[in-house]
């Protein structure tokens, strides 16, 4: 008889969740009053009265209904999840259908080496969560980043009952894993490099001692164009005086040929008056 029961609930669990998942529904009044046993299997029954996932006391109403079918199986022998690990559960949009056996045989274990019997801390946790607001999304949080920092530090975050509804918990270790693949590689780079920068020193000792005499000939004819420096200085000093004074005296001659050439003053004034008056005529 305990193992029908213990089939029953997880049939109901899994047909809660999939009424909030897929249909988008919320019971708002499931009991053993509410449910019909036939042939095996559970049927949920007035599931005209559920209301959707827009209700303002939706969440309210599914915390309702995971106290009393929690109730119902537990007063029947039945080791349950916590309030708080059922409604998780329900409301888990990371869990696949091809991820819900292995979720619910991690859950199993827990309830396993937790005993039948719920603890008194479990007890009062699950009080303090019933009756807490959960905000449905993030927009209705006040200090998202706060939260994100305890998230990822690692401190408790039991208090954050919106971690698993809004999928933060499930972004924030996609992230914090993928992170950690990413270092990963970088390095084994590093341990990869390593030798071959023993070896390239080594090559470079190698390779320095060959060219010792190379260098000592560079020094020299360094030295020696060093040495000739000041005078190549002196010289083109003196070039640019040179080219200077000759374009000086260019310049006088041309001047000198221009003069030779040039119209007198008075010359040029007797043109003018001459030409105005054979206009006036």
């Amino acid at each position: 008889m305990l193992d029908k029961f213990r089939e029953g609930y997880v049939e109901m669990i899994m047909a809660m969740r999939t009424l909030y998942q897929k249909c988008k529904l919320v019971h708002g009044d499931l009991s053993e009053y509410n449910i019909l046993y036939f042939e095996g299997h559970l049927y949920i029954i007035d599931v005209s009265q559920s209301v959707d996932l827009d209700h303002p006391h939706a969440l309210d109403f599914l915390r309702e209904d995971c106290v009393h079918v929690s109730d119902f199986f537990k007063k029947h022998g039945v080791a349950v999840m916590t309030i708080r690990e059922l409604f998780d559960f329900i409301v888990d949009p990371s869990i696949t259908d091809e991820s819900m056996d292995s979720y619910l045989e991690e859950v199993q274990q827990k309830i396993l080496a937790r005993g039948d019997v719920i603890s008194q801390e479990d007890e009062i946790a699950d009080s303090v969560f019933v009756q807490s607001f959960i905000p449905k999304t993030l927009y209705h949080v006040k200090n998202v980043e706060e939260d994100i920092d305890r998230i990822t530090s690692g401190k408790d975050t039991g208090d954050l009952y919106y971690q698993t509804i809004t999928g933060l918990k499930q972004a924030l270790s996609m992230t914090q894993t993928s992170l950690a693949e990413n270092e990963l590689p970088q390095e084994q780079g590093n341990l990869k490099q390593e030798p071959s920068v023993k070896h390239s020193n080594s090559h470079d000792s190698e390779t320095n001692t060959g060219t010792d005499e190379d260098d000592d000939e560079d020094e020299e004819n360094s030295s020696d164009s060093e040495g000739s420096g000041p005078e190549n200085e002196t010289r083109s000093h003196a070039d640019k005086r040179a080219a200077r004074k000759e374009n000086k005296k260019k310049v006088k001659e041309e001047k000198r040929e221009a003069c030779k050439t040039k119209v007198p003053k008075a010359v040029k004034k007797k043109k003018k008056k001459l030409a105005k008056a054979k206009k006036y005529r």
